[in-house]
C-alpha cells in the first residue's frame, strides 16, 4: 500500500507540473504561422562538396548538387567524410532593415555559418585539413540584421570524426520574439522532462534504501537517470549549457551509452517484477550484448562507434519487439501492475528509441520522449479503470463484429463470387496462352528441328560427302539461331502472359546494344549482302531494362534482315524528339506487309507469322512481345509498311528516369 501510494504521489506531481507548464507555454505558441515562423526544407539547399563557401563565391562556374535536408551527404553519393557548402537564399516579406533569427540544430561536425556572405557563428573548427577539424555539437538561435528581401544563408561544413556528416536537422527562421519563445519553450521542456526523470530517479533511489532486498526500484531509479541523461546529450544538448562545458566526446558517449544502459536497467527492473515471465536464455543474451555495447561505446573512438549504431538500432529493434512480447503476456495472464508498471515503462522505451531514430535520421517523426513522459503519467490514473473496463469492451467488441458479419453477410457472397469469376478468366487466359504456345510448337519449332534430325541420320550412316555435310552443317546453324530466338521469344512471352513484365530500368546508351546486335548478325548480313546504316556519332540514351532493350533489338533486326531483299540496305535512325523521349526507326526496302497482316501483328490471339524472302521463318511472337516491353517501359512503337516497298518499325522510349 506504501509503494502505491508514493506512485500515486508522484502522478500527482507530473500532473500539476505539466498543467502548470502548459498554462505557461500556450498563450505564445498560438502565435506561430508560416509567415513569422518557417522550416528551411520547402525547396532543396545547394550543395558543393570539397568546396569553401569562399570557393563558391569566387567561381560562379561551380555546379551545386540539389540536396534535400534533413539527412546525410553520404545518402547521396558522397564520401562520408570530407567537408562541402550548404547554400539556401529565399525571398521573404517582410519590411526592410528588420531582424530575423536563425535555428540551428545539431550539425554533423563542426561549420561556420554565413549570412549574406558575413561570418556570423563558428562552432567547433572548421577545416577542410581532418587533423585541423574540431568537432563540436552545439544548438543555437542567433539574430541578424536584414538589408535587403533576399537572404542568402551558407553553412559550411566540415566532417572528419563521425559516420555520417551535413545537416541533420532543418534549421528554422522567424522574426526574433517569435523564434526565442520557441527556443525557450524547448529549452524549458527539455529541461522540464530531465528534471522530472531526475526527481523519479531520487525518489525510487531513495525508497530502495527502506528496502534493500528488493531491487525493482533501483533498477527503475536507473533507468530514470539514464533516461535524463539521454535527453540531456540529444535535442538542445543541456548538458552543453553547464558551466562543466563537456567535450564533444563525452557528449556523444553520454548519448550512447545512456541508451543503452536506459535499455539494460529497464529489462532488469521488469524482471524484477514479473520474473515468471521472462525467458532466462533470451534474458542473458540480451545483457551479454548490451554490456558489450556499452563497452564498445565507452572504449571505442566516436569515429568508430558510430559505424555500431545502425546495427545497434536493429538490436533496438529485436529488443521491442521481445518487449512488447512481454507486456502482451504479462497483461494476458493479470499480473499485479502489468497495466502499470509494463506498458508505461515500454511505451517511455519507445519514445527513446523513436528518438534514436530520429535524430540519426533514419526517420522523419519528431522527439516523442515529452508524450512519453506525459503517457507515463496519465497511464498510472487510469489504469484501475481500464482493468475493469476491458472485459465489457472485448464483449463490446464481439458483439460488434458478430453484428457486422450478419449485416455483410451478401457482400461477403458477392465478393466470393467475384473472386471465382476473376480466376475463371485468369484460367481461360491460360488455356489461351497453352493454346498458342501449342500452336507455335506444332508450326514453328517442329520444321527445324526435323531438319535437323535428318540431317544427323544422314551423317550418322555416313551417306554424306563432306561438301554437302559442309552445306547442311551451314543450314543447321542457322536453323538453330532460329530456333534459338524463337525458343527465347516463346519463354519470354510465355512468361510475361503468366507473371507480368518484370523490369529492372536504367539508363542505356543505345549505340552499345545496337552494335552488339551488329556483331551478332554479321553473317546473316553478309549471306544477304545488306548493308547495314547506322550513324553512332551522337548519343543517345533510353530508360529501359537492358535484357528487354537487346531482345527488342535482336528481334527488331532479325525480321529486318529476314524479310530484306539481297544487296539492299537497312538503316537504323535515332533522334531525340523532346526533352524526355528518344525515337528510334529501323527502316528496310524488303517485301513489307499489307493491311491485313498489319492489323494481327501485334495480336495476342491471332497467330501470325511469315517466310523472309530466303523462306526463313518467325513465331510471330516477336513483334508482340517488343510491344509489350516498350509500353511497359513507358513508350509506344507503331509500323508503317507498303507491300513490296520495305516496312519502319518505330519506337519511342523515354530517355529519364521517372
Amino acid at each position: 500500500m506504501a509503494f502505491k501510494s508514493r506512485l500515486q504521489y508522484i502522478v500527482f506531481f507530473l500532473l500539476i507540473s505539466l498543467y502548470s507548464f502548459q498554462g505557461f507555454s500556450a498563450v505564445p505558441f498560438i502565435k506561430f504561422s508560416e509567415r513569422t515562423y518557417n522550416k528551411l526544407n520547402e525547396h532543396p539547399w545547394q550543395f558543393y562538396f570539397e568546396k569553401t563557401y569562399q570557393e563558391v563565391k569566387e567561381n560562379t562556374s561551380l555546379v551545386p548538387v540539389e540536396i534535400n535536408i534533413p539527412g546525410n551527404w553520404a545518402d547521396e553519393g558522397f564520401p562520408r567524410t570530407g567537408y562541402g557548402t550548404y547554400v539556401f537564399k529565399f525571398t521573404h516579406n517582410q519590411l526592410l532593415d528588420s531582424r530575423l533569427s536563425l535555428k540551428l540544430y545539431t550539425i554533423a561536425c563542426s561549420h561556420q555559418l554565413f549570412v549574406n556572405g558575413k561570418l556570423l557563428r563558428e562552432t567547433g573548427i572548421f577545416s577542410i585539413d581532418a587533423n585541423h577539424a574540431k568537432p563540436d555539437f552545439h544548438p543555437y538561435l542567433i539574430s541578424f540584421e536584414v538589408e535587403t528581401d533576399t537572404v542568402e544563408i551558407a553553412i559550411q561544413v566540415s566532417n572528419f570524426q563521425y559516420r555520417n556528416g551535413g545537416l541533420w536537422f532543418t534549421p528554422s527562421i522567424g522574426l526574433p520574439q517569435i523564434m526565442e519563445i520557441s527556443d525557450n519553450r524547448n529549452s524549458i521542456v527539455e529541461a522540464f522532462l530531465f528534471g522530472s526523470l531526475f526527481l523519479l530517479f531520487s525518489y525510487f533511489l531513495s525508497f530502495y534504501y527502506t528496502k534493500t532486498s528488493d531491487k525493482t526500484s533501483l533498477y527503475f531509479a536507473l533507468t530514470c537517470l539514464f533516461a535524463a541523461i539521454r535527453i540531456g546529450s540529444t535535442g538542445e544538448i543541456l548538458l552543453r549549457q553547464i558551466s562543466i562545458g563537456f567535450p564533444w566526446e563525452v557528449i556523444v558517449k553520454l548519448e550512447y551509452i545512456s541508451l543503452v544502459l536506459m535499455l539494460l536497467f529497464g529489462f532488469l527492473y521488469l524482471r524484477c517484477l514479473f520474473p515468471r515471465d521472462f525467458n532466462s536464455s533470451i534474458f542473458k543474451g540480451i545483457q551479454v550484448i548490451q554490456i558489450a555495447a556499452c563497452f564498445l561505446f565507452l572504449f571505442l573512438p566516436v569515429f568508430y562507434a558510430s559505424f555500431a549504431i545502425p546495427y545497434y538500432l536493429i538490436f533496438c529493434g529485436l529488443l521491442l519487439a521481445y518487449m512488447l512480447n512481454l507486456v502482451v503476456k504479462i497483461n494476458l495472464v493479470k499480473r499485479p501492475y502489468a497495466m502499470e508498471v509494463g506498458l508505461a515503462t515500454f511505451l517511455v522505451i519507445v519514445a527513446g528509441v523513436n528518438d534514436i531514430f530520429y535524430s540519426q535520421a533514419v526517420i522523419k517523426t519528431f522527439y516523442a520522449m515529452p508524450l512519453g513522459i506525459l503517457i507515463y503519467a496519465i497511464i498510472q490514473a487510469m489504469v484501475i479503470t481500464r482493468l475493469f473496463s476491458n472485459t465489457f469492451t472485448k464483449v463490446e467488441l464481439l458483439s460488434n463484429e458478430l453484428l457486422n458479419i450478419n449485416k455483410n453477410q451478401q457482400e461477403i457472397i458477392e465478393k466470393r463470387t467475384a473472386e471465382l469469376n476473376q480466376n475463371t478468366v485468369a484460367l481461360e487466359q491460360s488455356n489461351q496462352i497453352k493454346d498458342k504456345v501449342f500452336s507455335i510448337i506444332a508450326h514453328d519449332l517442329r520444321a527445324p528441328i526435323k531438319s535437323l534430325s535428318t540431317v544427323l541420320a544422314w551423317v550418322a550412316e555416313d551417306d554424306l560427302t563432306y561438301e554437302e555435310l559442309k552445306k547442311s552443317l551451314s543450314n543447321i546453324s542457322k536453323n538453330v539461331d532460329t530456333l534459338n530466338l524463337t525458343l527465347e521469344n516463346l519463354l519470354q512471352w510465355s512468361r510475361s502472359q503468366l507473371n507480368g513484365v518484370k523490369s529492372e530500368p536504367e539508363l542505356i546508351d543505345i549505340r552499345r546494344p545496337i552494335q552488339e546486335m551488329m556483331d551478332l548478325f554479321k553473317i546473316q548480313l553478309g549471306e544477304k549482302s545488306l548493308v547495314l546504316k547506322y550513324d553512332n556519332s551522337q548519343r543517345h540514351a533510353v530508360f529501359i531494362d537492358k535484357h528487354h532493350l537487346n531482345l527488342l533489338f535482336r528481334n527488331l533486326l532479325s525480321n529486318a534482315i529476314k524479310f530484306s531483299h539481297a544487296g539492299s540496305a537497312i538503316e537504323i535512325v535515332a533522334k531525340d524528339i523532346s526533352n524526355n523521349q528518344t525515337l528510334i526507326e529501323i527502316i528496310d526496302s524488303g517485301i513489307g506487309m499489307n493491311q491485313e497482316a498489319l492489323d494481327k501483328v501485334f495480336s495476342s490471339t491471332d497467330h501470325y507469322s511469315t517466310y523472309g524472302t530466303k523462306n526463313e521463318r518467325g513465331t510471330g511472337l516477336g513483334l508482340l512481345l517488343c510491344k509489350e516491353y516498350i509500353e511497359n517501359g513507358g513508350g509506344k512503337i507503331w509500323i508503317e509498311s507498303k507491300e513490296g516497298k520495305g516496312t519502319k518499325i518505330s519506337f519511342v522510349l523515354p530517355n529519364i528516369s521517372e
